[in-house]
């Protein structure tokens, strides 16, 4: 019989372990490229949102599926950091809407699911949104 030999509980740790690096790597990449396609897309609202009349018609959805808060916070940031890099930001406000916290509807399927999404509107003289 050629049958390979149980492996021990050391190499089955090790084993989990690497499973577990190889899907968080994954991961990271997949937030990393939601992460780029958010910034593109904000980047391409900017100049609309700078423009529009008043500030509840500057509202605009950075359409990308965000499956937690965590991830949204961590995409804001690289949002901001290039609406810095144009000089955007004296202009235009990128935030986190969610459900819980907002009397604002959702905008996408993604939100209504979710309950998170990601929004660009020009920027407003009161710290709270709501």
């Amino acid at each position: 019989m050629d049958e390979s030999p149980a492996l021990s509980k050391s190499e089955r740790k090790k084993a989990r372990r690497r499973e577990r690096k190889v899907a968080e790597g994954a991961a990271a990449r997949e937030l990393n490229a939601l992460a780029d396609a958010a910034v593109e897309r904000a980047l391409e609202l900017a100049r609309e949102v700078a423009d529009s009349p008043t500030r509840p018609a500057s509202e605009r959805l950075i359409d990308v599926p965000v499956a937690s808060s965590d991830a949204a916070r961590y995409i804001l940031k690289r949002i901001n950091d290039a609406l810095a890099s144009g000089e955007w930001l004296d202009e235009i406000d990128a935030w986190v809407w969610e459900s819980d916290r907002s009397t604002r509807p959702p905008l996408s399927d993604s939100g209504r699911e979710t309950g998170v999404e990601l929004r660009l509107e020009q920027v407003s003289s009161s710290p709270h949104r709501i």
